[in-house]
């Protein structure tokens, strides 16, 4: 028999196996997280903000989970759930341009799905039920994204919704290459896109897989120059001034960020560098371009990573520790991954 509780429930996926905490999203975040969300302006600047949002606590619950504090885990399932739905509730709501941000949305709860697979199997078996219900809204989220992004009146189903959950030793499946370790969702926390509009253009523009790690790596790269402090340019050079313009006009003026930005913007240019590599991988395994994308992702992180860990002990506070160790283990796993990629070259 449905209590009258269940039949209360606005939640149209059905209330979940566990307590319901009714504190609502707002109260949730950061201050600077809200400030992404008011400043943002057009739909996709604003599901792009609760997209980050997503990203951000989905990693944290991830870190929580490895030190076995479940309970941080739980609260920030909660919320990662709570900014999904904001996200998806928004993004349907619009008349124009929804099924390009329905898109945006299923692509990235489909890359966030990896990470949801290892928050589950890292949960106590009598709480897991909590990590069970974020992978399930997840799927059910991506299925009304891809819906919507089809503009479609045919029913969709997640393939995995009725088949039983993979045992706890499984791997989660790959492109063929070795970046094996589990993706970290690294996330921005400031208005908008992590990227600027000229980063982003230099993106779309490169059309080879070689090419598009190249952008992606000097992406990450002034990130880096960020983060260790860039020094002032003299105005009485003038080529060092001619340099530092012609870069902000080539790749456009970073905003201000402070040092847990800087740190996620580049875990995420990282991340999706690997992403996008592994796509072009699935597409075309033969591409004499993916060695080449693979040599500059190896001796990118090759620089990167003493850098960052000569970083490590400044870093102030639990948010721009937790930042850095996603950081490293994204240029770990890239490298990594590179060096195993190449070998089979």
């Amino acid at each position: 028999m449905v209590s009258n509780a269940a039949r209360a429930q606005p939640n149209q996926l059905g209330p979940p196996p566990l307590p319901v905490d009714p504190t609502p999203l707002s109260d949730l975040i950061s201050v600077l997280e809200k400030q992404s969300i008011e400043s943002s302006r057009g739909p996709k600047k604003v599901v792009e903000a609760y997209l980050a949002i997503t990203d951000t606590h989905l990693e944290i619950a991830y870190t929580a989970i490895k030190a076995d504090d479940y309970r941080t885990a739980e609260r920030e399932l909660d919320i990662y759930k709570k900014a999904l739905a904001e996200a998806i509730k928004f993004a349907l709501a619009q008349q124009q341009g929804r099924r390009g941000i329905a898109k945006k949305i299923e692509q990235r709860i489909y890359k966030q799905l990896k990470m949801l697979e290892f928050v589950e199997r890292l949960f106590p078996f009598e709480r897991v039920g909590f990590a069970q219900d974020a992978m399930k809204q997840a799927k059910q989220f991506r299925v009304q994204a891809l819906h919507s992004s089809l503009d479609t009146d045919d029913v969709l189903h997640e393939p995995d919704d009725d088949k039983k959950a993979p045992p706890k030793s499984a791997s989660p499946k790959n492109s063929g290459l070795n970046f094996v370790s589990p993706p970290r969702a690294s996330a921005q926390v400031i208005p908008g896109d992590y990227l600027t509009e000229e980063e982003d253009d230099h993106v779309r523009q490169a059309q080879r897989p070689d090419e598009r790690m190249k952008a992606f790596m000097k992406i990450a790269d002034r990130r880096i120059l960020a983060l260790q402090g860039e020094k002032p340019v003299d105005p009485a050079d003038k080529k060092a001034k001619e340099k530092a313009e012609q870069e902000v006009r080539q790749w456009g003026a970073l905003p201000k960020l402070n040092r847990e930005q800087l740190l996620r913007h580049y875990a995420r240019a990282v991340s999706e560098s690997i992403a996008k590599l592994e796509d072009a991988h699935e597409r075309n395994p033969k591409d004499s371009a993916i060695p080449r994308a693979l040599s500059v992702l190896r001796d990118s992180t090759d620089r990167h990573l003493p850098i960052l860990r000569a970083l490590t002990s400044e870093m102030k506070g639990e948010r721009e520790a937790e930042a850095m160790s996603a950081a490293i283990a994204e240029a770990e796993n890239a490298n990594r991954g590179a060096k195993e990629g190449l070998k089979g070259k």
